[in-house]
């Protein structure tokens, strides 16, 4: 079984998504072309490490399609799950972070991501900018970049398929077939030796150009990133043509998201690990109150001495008339002070624009106090900053190595 370094497309039996699913973008450098989702920060997109592997930097964009206009943003950089690898043998760990120089506007949907593990036999909808082709493999146009939506199922983890000669990082692939409803097709129902023909003959297979593109699951009314779209591959014995081509009987896979949550907070920002020390905290006055748009901020967390036991509290940022993903990057976590350790810095990262806005603020809230209480017996305390309007920015977003590592 051999695999495609390239991610693939739907049947085109209609499947435009007009200016639905619009943080769904089209990544480019001239010459290379796919697919990325943006994530809650407006900042950040994940997409397939092999799409942006000799991305140029220099010409790096993301095209944001909405019903008021279309929205480019440079590239900044990107950052691939480390140890990524895709060839003939296999796919391991097809991931990437992309990094704007500016945020993605608010009319740009935004996508939070699955965390859950039952991705299995789940109905999925597949989004990316690939070409359009019929159940044959063939484009059913040329030069045209449309975003398209479908749907499938989720047929398999990648594990399920090492048995085959299936190599990689097996646990962190979703692997889905393109049913017709006929069993003489169903690839992965014939390879796991039960019925697998999912939504039959009104199923979405990835073409040439979603690499990058995400794979959804709805949960309470919400689009949660469930997977990126990595390789498609075939299986003789059901496949519809000699080719990998997207055509009946072909195999999908994707990165499968929940099993990289970690790395993706860590890299976004979205769970830090804030710097903590055990001598005498910064005098209050060293800690700023204000920050220039674009650039980090920090809060100090202190105990009133030295902890005598492991101490933590949660904390969140939340709105004032700064919004979250617009003005700045949302985190929450858990920050941990050891034995004998007493402050620590939490990080936020401001955003830059082009608006005149005026000054905007924020907040910050810790809660849940375990070893250790608050004062007055409170079971919150917040802390506010400002984000002072810098009216000639050019749309550079400085990111600071305190939070991005």
């Amino acid at each position: 079984m051999s695999f495609a370094p390239l991610i693939s497309r739907y049947d085109g039996a209609g499947l435009s998504a007009g200016t639905d699913w619009t943080g769904v973008a089209y990544i480019h450098d001239r010459q290379v072309c796919g697919s990325g989702v943006l994530l809650a920060s407006g900042l950040h997109l994940l997409t397939a490490a092999h799409l942006v592997d000799a991305f140029n930097l220099e010409n790096g964009v993301a095209v944001f399609e909405t019903a008021g206009g279309v929205f480019a943003r440079e590239i900044m950089s990107v950052a691939a799950y480390p140890g990524w690898l895709i060839n003939e043998s296999g796919v391991w760990h097809d991931l990437a972070l992309i990094t704007l120089k500016q945020a993605a506007p608010m009319a740009v949907e935004r996508y939070g991501l699955y965390s859950g593990s039952d991705e299995l036999n789940r109905t999925v909808t597949p989004v990316g900018y690939g070409q359009a082709q019929n159940i044959y493999g063939e484009e059913l146009f040329e030069s045209q970049v449309n975003r398209r939506v479908g749907e499938n199922t989720i047929d398999a983890l990648g594990s399920s398929l090492e048995r085959f000669g299936w190599q990689g990082s097996l646990d962190c692939q979703l692997c889905f077939d393109y049913d017709d409803g006929t069993a003489a097709h169903d690839s992965l129902g014939q390879l796991l030796g039960s019925s697998h023909l999912g939504l039959g003959g009104s199923e979405a297979m990835l073409t040439p150009g979603d690499s990058g593109g995400g794979l959804f699951i709805e949960q309470n009314g919400d689009r949660l990133l469930a997977g990126i779209n990595s390789f498609v591959t075939r299986y003789a014995p059901a496949d519809l043509t000699e080719a990998i081509d997207s055509s009946v009987g072909d195999i999908g896979g994707a990165t499968r998201v929940s099993s990289y949550l970690r790395w993706i907070e860590e890299e976004t920002g979205q769970l830090q690990t804030p710097v903590t020390k055990s001598n005498t905290p910064p005098d209050d006055g060293e800690v700023a109150r204000q920050v220039a748009e674009g650039e980090g901020v920090w809060f100090l967390v202190q105990l009133s001495t030295n902890a005598t036991q492991q101490a933590s509290v949660d904390f969140v940022t939340r709105d004032g008339s700064a919004l979250a993903g617009q003005d700045y990057i949302p985190t929450r976590g858990t920050l941990t002070l050891a034995e004998g350790e007493r402050w620590a810095k939490i990080w936020v990262q401001t955003l830059a624009d082009n608006l005149i806005e005026g000054d905007e603020t924020f907040y910050l809230s810790i809660s849940n106090p375990v070893g250790a209480a608050f004062p007055g017996g409170r079971t919150e305390l917040t802390a506010m900053r400002t984000i002072v309007d810098d009216i000639h920015l050019v749309g550079v977003t400085h990111l600071v190595p305190e939070l991005f590592g």
